[in-house]
């Protein structure tokens, strides 16, 4: 029988598995709905595990031959989703050893392939996480986008549907993201954008959409793009601080990861020129691997260590 790991990243609408042999060697991935607790119906989750967990049988050894499950989503410090998860999964004859940790867990361990560093984040969301070699751990922001959130992709549109209304109001200098915002509703005026921004069907990720006419903005040098786009690098390096001091990680690894610092060269340029302003031996890395790499890994870590029988 061919023993292997698996390793679940959960987000809010998919959910990715990776399942790696014990030579470490990829033999299967998949996709499901969103496992996130705080999110999902409870219908939702229990078919997204099904789905999944239906994958693994199909493996040669079926669920008998997984040594180790590792699911890396948001919401599971939280008692009620970390049961929740458990039984169901159990439910489903799956009996191998389980280790449940946060998303921001998994991405870092993918991004620099092990446990210890940190990981900037900023995607829809934005969250900083660190771990050092004694297993302390910190983490700042990803406390969601109504009071945080700050660097994100979801504070980048939010702050380009602003300063298009205060162009519009001559609050500030004329911005062509006036303009650039309503070619992307498809709208004529302003009302059209309040009519937008405050429809009720309008979600986070809508706001998020936003973020690429940055770059547009950026290149076209209108100085409230320009601005929008050095507030989100300054917030970003303010999560990056606090987590090294207290790790004592000044010179540790950081990876850098998310849409926003993955495809916005001007914001990630503007972080590590901070960043290096004020921790000028901090050890900036490209991140290697995606999150669910990382669950898998640790799974894989596990029963490595012979932590798992």
């Amino acid at each position: 029988m061919e023993y292997y790991v698996a390793g679940w990243d959960g987000g809010g609408t998919k959910t990715a598995m990776q399942i790696r042999n014990l030579k470490g060697e990829v033999i299967l991935s998949a996709h499901a709905g969103g496992l996130n607790f705080n999110s999902q119906s409870k219908e939702e989750l229990k078919q997204t595990i099904h789905t999944l967990v239906t994958h693994m049988s199909k493996l040669q050894g079926g669920l008998e031959a997984c040594k180790m499950l590792c699911v890396s989503t948001a919401g599971i410090s939280n008692p009620e989703a970390f049961n929740f998860l458990k039984g169901t999964i159990k439910d489903t004859g799956l009996t191998c050893e389980m280790k449940f940790v946060g998303d921001h867990e998994g991405a870092l361990y993918g991004a620099l392939g092990k446990a210890d560093g940190m990981v900037l984040i900023s995607g829809t969301g934005s969250i900083c996480f660190g771990k050092n070699l004694e297993g302390r751990t910190s983490r700042t922001g990803g406390w969601g986008h109504i009071i945080d959130d700050e660097g994100s992709g979801y504070a980048i549109g939010r702050d380009i549907l602003s300063a298009a209304v205060k162009s519009y109001d001559r609050r500030t200098p004329k911005s062509m993201l006036y303009d650039l915002v309503l070619e992307k509703i498809g709208g004529k005026s302003v009302e059209d954008i309040i009519q937008y921004t405050y429809n009720t069907a309008i979600g986070k990720k809508d706001i998020a959409s936003f973020a690429p006419l940055l770059i547009e903005a950026i290149s076209q040098e209108d100085q409230q793009g320009i601005m929008i786009g050095n507030n989100a690098a300054m917030e970003l390096v303010k999560l990056v601080i606090p987590v090294a001091h207290e790790l004592n990680l000044n010179e540790g690894e950081l990876a850098l990861t998310g849409g926003i610092l993955t495809h916005y060269k001007a914001i990630r340029e503007k972080v590590v020129c901070q960043l290096l302003q004020k921790l000028p031996k901090l050890k900036i890395k490209e991140a290697m691997y995606d999150s669910v790499t990382g669950a898998a890994l640790m799974a894989l870590e596990q029963v490595k260590k012979g932590s798992v029988r």
